[in-house]
């Protein structure tokens, strides 16, 4: 959208009896009528200089106003269209911020036009003189093969703070001095930084990002930057990215290393470090005395030197993804301020040990390691993330008194038997705030449901039918490691491969952690593409006399079936529920896509008939389409079943 220009805009007139836009008795524009002052706060709060624009074609007052707030401030908005706007702002004392967030075109022509414009943004800016400069290009700006594309920034005399992050494009400093600059921050290809820094006599404070670097050129842009550190600059943020253009770098353990020594040397307070090479590294983790916060993504780097006392002292969030440390319980113990704690567990290790005083928040992965066990200890761990793959003889233990959020993923690297011929594949449990039904749909509630979040704990059991004999798996013990107890929702995914699981269900239901707890049963069943036909004999039909079972379901409030196919099993299992569960008030089932259309009446039937002796019961049957299955009359008609929407 182009900025309203200052061409004169034709008014009608004003309306009889005096009555004004502004509503007052003299019919006068009151709103207009306020000094310049207090109009220049209206526009300011709308926080867009686009939307003050606008309001030019309300009153012969608004013309131009917006030109001459002290905060320019242009989001998503095209290079172009700022170009523009810019050219008709007159330089004046009183520009505080000029904010630019460029916008992508969509049509490729216009994304030229604002490539070629967005270079010469910097020089408008100039012309202005704000004191505070914030420049960004989007993701995807002025990306092509061959040389580097440049942007160059001018010549500040008045900015005290500059704002820039340039993507991907090699960014050119100036070669004069900037005498009033205090604060900079960069992201892109920089190259000449250090010599620049020495043209800035009151900059403290630095925030840098490099992009995409040649390995070798980054090592050396950090050991430069060392001789203007020694004049009392301070590096806020250090970040180092590479594999953002897909350039293959092939950098060996040594250098890495030295690169990391390069970056500890800077003393900053926070390190960011993304990297995608291609094979895997071994260095040591070098001291960053003064950081507070290190997050490294990076592929498949082993960091090997155990730290020593003094180092890391000030660190209280530390995220080390794709990477692994050989020492996690002297990682932790040498960092006596950790809050939030993200890491992967090295393949060897055999035993996993964090006590922390501190830490609130604990994400930890181990994959095909050899990890025997896990012991944590947290007074103050508020959140929980695990996520493991390993034998289920893996001893678990979980101290933290007030944990309120878990994510805990455990998936087992054997056949690990349970029942019959089921097996458990993966477990896992979700905390979930905000967790309400309304006609079968998750809703959040948000802010207005309550001041505490309502918090619910989701436990998933994905198991699955099979004939060979595995590890015996003592699923209550299994289930006795997560941290929290009070689960609302059960999830069964089962892949029973044409076996019967109505009495697998049962038997799992009879759990005593189950019984007392589950408020909601969701059974997702796996789709095959004929009925399930069982030998007598099949463990799946172990115990046989569940139908004449007792089990007390009080808690259960609704249960949920998918892929329901309507055999004799299936159609047991619901009749059961509802003697099991006498507190049901929901009951949505799903059929299987496979199932035959000429089936489809008869085995909502089944349901609905099932459902005539507990009206209280809201019970619907719906295609795997998400079409209902409607009964046209419960009473007198029972046999016609017409389907259609609701």
């Amino acid at each position: 959208m182009e900025f309203p220009s200052a061409r004169r805009i034709r008014r009608s007139a004003p309306p009889p009896d005096g009555a004004g836009s502004g509503g007052g008795p003299d019919g006068g524009d009151r709103i207009s009528a306020l000094p310049e002052d207090m109009l220049l706060q209206i526009l300011g709060r709308l926080g867009c200089s686009r939307a003050a624009a606008r309001t030019s074609v309300l009153a012969r007052r608004w013309r131009g106003l917006w030109a001459r707030l002290p905060a320019l401030t242009f989001r998503d908005v095209p290079a172009e269209a700022v170009k523009k706007a810019l050219a008709r702002v007159r330089p004046h004392p009183g520009v505080s911020v000029l904010d630019i967030r460029l916008a992508r075109s969509a049509l490729r022509e216009a994304a030229k036009r604002d490539d070629a414009q967005a270079k010469s943004l910097l020089l408008a800016a100039r012309r202005i003189s704000p004191k505070d400069v914030v420049f960004f290009l989007p993701r995807s700006y002025i990306v092509k093969p061959g040389r580097r594309v440049e942007i160059a920034v001018p010549r500040f005399l008045r900015t005290t703070s500059i704002e820039l992050d340039a993507h991907l494009l090699r960014v050119k400093l100036p070669d004069a001095e900037l005498p009033a600059l205090e604060r900079l921050s960069l992201s892109g290809n920089i190259v000449d930084l250090a010599a620049f820094l020495n043209r800035c006599p009151r900059l403290r404070l630095l925030s840098v990002t490099y992009r995409d670097l040649e390995p070798s050129l980054l090592e050396a842009a950090l050991v430069a930057l060392k001789v203007p550190l020694g004049l009392g600059l301070i590096v806020f943020l250090l970040g180092i990215e590479f594999g953002q253009s897909h350039e293959n770098y092939d950098v060996e353990d040594a250098q890495f290393a030295s690169i990391l020594h390069a970056a500890s040397r800077l003393s900053p307070r926070e390190l960011v470090f993304i990297t995608d090479f291609d094979r895997c590294l071994r260095a040591d983790l070098p001291c960053f005395p003064n950081a507070t916060s290190i997050t490294m993504t990076v592929r498949s780097v082993y960091f090997t030197r155990q730290m020593s006392n003094d180092q890391f002292s000030a660190l209280e969030r530390l995220s080390l993804m794709g990477c692994t440390v050989r020492d996690v319980s002297t990682m932790v113990y040498q960092c006596p301020c950790l809050r939030v704690l993200k890491m992967n567990a090295d393949t060897s290790t055999r035993d996993i040990t964090v006590h922390s005083l501190s830490l609130q928040e604990l994400e930890l992965v181990a994959h095909e390691t050899q990890c025997e066990g896990i012991n944590i200890t947290t007074p103050i761990l508020e959140q929980l993330k695990l996520d493991l793959c390993a034998s289920s003889d893996l001893s678990v233990s979980v101290s933290a008194p007030i944990l309120e959020k878990v994510s805990w993923r455990f998936a087992y690297s054997t056949l690990a038997y349970i029942f019959g011929l089921w097996f458990l594949q993966k477990l896992e449990v979700d905390t979930i705030e905000d967790y309400k039904y309304k006609d079968g749909e998750l809703i959040n509630e948000g802010e207005d449901a309550c001041s505490q979040p309502h918090r619910v704990h989701v436990v998933s059991l994905h198991i699955f039918a099979h004939k060979d004999m595995g590890t015996k798996l003592n699923l209550k013990r299994e289930i006795d490691k997560i941290p929290v107890t009070n689960f609302t929702v059960l999830e069964l995914h089962l892949h029973a491969k044409r076996h019967a699981i109505a009495a697998f269900v049962f038997h799992l239901l009879s759990m005593h952690q189950i019984q007392t707890t589950t408020q909601r049963l969701k059974l997702v069943l796996s789709r095959w593409p004929e009925m399930s036909k069982c030998l007598k004999k099949c463990p799946c039909n172990e115990p046989m006399n569940w139908r004449n079972q007792i089990i007390s379901l009080n808690h259960l409030e609704e249960v949920e079936i998918k892929n329901f196919r309507g055999g004799d099993h299936e159609i047991d299992f619901v009749t059961q529920m509802f003697s099991w569960a006498p507190n049901i008030k929901r009951m949505p089932i799903s059929l299987t896509s496979e199932i035959k259309p000429t089936d489809i009446g008869g085995c909502a039937m089944s349901v609905y008939n099932i459902c005539l002796g507990h009206p209280s019961v809201n019970s619907f049957v719906y295609l795997s389409s998400g079409e209902r299955v409607p009964c046209s009359s419960m009473e007198g008609d029972s046999d016609r079943v017409v389907i259609g929407h609701d």
